[in-house]
């Protein structure tokens, strides 16, 4: 009977376990982890090359966002049931008290590792908890406006890449300097907006106050597809320019996400389903996905 009991709990602790990785978002947990090992591997094609270092760091880097994205969730939990959201916490699976719980437990293990991997990578584990925390905790709930939220994705993702070389071998260089650049850019002028498109109503009852809820879809389609195609445009030009022929692959992949994103978000009308709405989000990140596996597996130097 014991060990019934013990195997009961393990099967409902790793329910719960499972359950946080969900309200974590897998996928973007999935891109923060390419682009920290982007910046340490560029050009490694097998994971038997990575040196320990870099492995270890991803394993802290991929505890600090789980954090990030786990607390979000215990915040946002009604913004989420008004907005029709079926993650584990919004649809009542995961009790908000076990993921705050398992978040801080995130944030301790990811700050320990850190510590371990020396002073820069502490340095920068520390500061993606704290944005992860200053962008949700009330009080605070940069998350709020459209400028603090951009705020925080590029610094999240120049912390990423700045961890990610921190830990690798990878040289700097120019080529990464300029690619991790266009994805920051990418990331917060047009991830960070097209993600409230499909939210509004939501978004706007409980005090948010987001380009989509203040100035409309239409007005925030415009700037989001403007930017989208000025990033990829920007880098295939720089790329020619500073005669960087490894970021020509990268920036045709981006351009091109750009200007099929910019298609759907500009052709939205009102009444669409919600996973019309979110389509544009969804372009965004299959377009980031991409342009770091290519960039992943090539040289960069």
């Amino acid at each position: 009977m014991k060990d019934s009991g013990r195997a009961e709990g393990f099967r409902t602790e790793l329910a719960l376990l499972l359950l946080c990785l969900a309200e974590s978002r897998p996928a973007v947990l999935g891109i923060f982890l390419l682009r920290f090992l982007t910046a340490g591997a560029v050009g490694l094609t097998s994971v038997v090359s990575f040196p320990p270092s870099l492995l270890v760091g991803a394993a802290v880097w991929f505890c600090s966002v789980s954090f990030t994205y786990l607390y979000n969730g215990v915040t946002d939990v009604g913004e989420d049931r008004a907005n029709g959201s079926r993650r584990p916490i919004a649809r009542g699976a995961l009790p908000v008290a076990c993921a705050r719980r398992t978040a801080w437990a995130l944030a301790v293990l990811a700050l320990c590792g850190g510590a371990a991997l020396g002073p820069v990578m502490l340095a920068a584990t520390a500061c993606m908890i704290l944005l992860g925390y200053a962008y949700s905790v009330p009080g605070i709930a940069l998350k709020r406006r459209t400028p603090s939220t951009i705020a925080v994705v590029v610094a999240s993702g120049a912390l990423t890449y700045t961890a990610g070389w921190s830990s690798g071998t990878v040289p700097s260089s120019s080529a990464l300097l300029v690619f991790s650049t266009a994805m920051c850019l990418w990331m917060g002028m047009v991830g960070a907006a097209a993600k409230d498109f499909s939210d509004a109503e939501g978004d706007a009852r409980h005090g948010r106050r987001n380009w989509t809820v203040l100035w409309g879809r239409a007005v925030t389609a415009c700037i989001v597809s403007l930017s989208a195609v000025a990033i990829g445009a920007g880098l295939l030009a720089v790329a020619t320019v500073l005669d960087l022929p490894e970021l020509l692959a990268p920036g045709a992949v981006v351009l091109t996400g750009a200007l099929a994103l910019s298609a759907v978000a500009l052709s939205a009308r009102r009444g669409d389903s919600r996973a019309r709405r979110r389509l544009p989000y969804r372009i965004f990140m299959i377009t980031q996905y991409a342009a770091h596996l290519v960039t992943l597996h090539q040289p960069i130097a």
